[in-house]
């Protein structure tokens, strides 16, 4: 079956009423624009055979309905989808790890209500939500250079990167991925902590992993090593430009204190491993990987939370100390 008819069975079929409320790759339409184009470039092939000389010039390399709807089009229905997928895993992931008051809210609500099938069904489906737009853009980004003999197609990939649009590197599939791992380490009922795909994490390997098989055999793996302290991240932090960082080293990175937090750094502050400026003051907390890793390796995570703890106190000292002596004069 064609990825096309796969494509529309899955926006019509069981999570049709899911679906609804988020955007979606127009995978037809889009490939109606394709078809425009492929009768163009036919044009241009018959124009090669009546005269050879002009083939080398004539390849239909850029096409002006493509380049006005095509990559405009792709571009926001990326943005709505990255869009999309943060903000109900932010949703889902505050359910299984509250902060605050609301974290007595749920407990209260949990005396009544079972939220974990819940969670579960949900993040099976955001799964799949992320996986199938996903290919579906890369499908038609492929079936667009085949047309026109180019690599633009390749190169949008490129622009999405640079933009922080590429769907299965965003930090917040990490996050899934760690829950997905979190309910299979607890004492859930099988049939409840099975997401959608082939979470799997190997904390014991010289470069700790989680992988990810998603179907037509794609394979992800995101690294857990930070590129400071060569170790497992610990109270990890992704940065906007999609690296892992335990807090302190970023802190260290961005020449602020941890007891500050990312948010003080400076927006000339840059990303160590890209060089990127100004990734700190919006990076994501990864709680839920922090949890995974607590879970895995209980020891570690102490021994790096009484460091942690340590460094802040002594920073913290320092710093009121020289305030002190700012103010007073001496």
């Amino acid at each position: 079956m064609k990825f096309g008819e796969i494509f529309k069975e899955y926006l019509h079929g069981d999570q049709e009423w899911f679906l609804d409320k988020f955007s979606h790759v127009e995978y037809k339409r889009l490939k109606k624009v394709l078809k425009s184009c492929r009768r163009c470039r036919a044009l241009h092939q018959t124009d090669d055979e009546l005269n050879p000389a002009l083939s080398q010039f004539c390849q239909c390399q850029s096409c002006p309905v493509c380049d006005q709807m095509f990559f405009t089009e792709l571009m926001r229905e990326a943005m709505d989808i990255a869009g999309c997928f943060s903000s109900r895993v932010q949703h889902l992931l505050h359910l299984h790890v509250p902060t605050g008051m609301q974290r007595y809210m749920l407990r209260l609500r949990q005396c009544f209500k079972n939220d974990q099938q819940v969670l579960v069904e949900e993040g099976q489906m955001l799964i799949e939500y992320i996986t199938m737009n996903a290919i579906a853009i890369r499908k038609i980004l492929k079936k667009y250079d085949k047309v026109h003999s180019s690599a633009n197609g390749k190169n949008f990939k490129s622009k999405m990167r640079a933009e922080h649009l590429e769907l299965l590197q965003s930090p917040w599939l990490i996050e899934l991925g760690a829950l997905s791992l979190n309910f299979k380490g607890s004492d859930c009922e099988a049939e409840l902590i099975q997401f959608s795909g082939s979470f799997s994490c190997d904390l014991d390997a010289e470069e700790p992993v989680m992988t990810l098989m998603l179907p037509h055999s794609i394979k992800l793996e995101y690294s857990l090593k930070c590129a400071i302290c060569l170790d497992f991240v610990f109270n990890p932090y992704a940065l906007t430009c999609g690296h892992l960082f335990c807090k302190s080293c970023a802190c260290s990175a961005a020449s602020v204190m941890i007891f500050q937090g990312l948010k003080a750094s400076s927006p000339d502050s840059k990303c160590p491993i890209c060089r990127e400026a100004g990734v700190y003051a919006n990076a994501v907390h990864m709680l839920e990987l922090d949890l995974l890793i607590k879970r895995r390796n209980k020891d570690y995570w102490k021994e790096r939370l009484v460091a942690e703890r340590a460094d802040m106190v002594k920073q913290s000292k320092e710093f009121w100390e020289t305030q002190t002596e700012y103010v007073v004069g001496y």
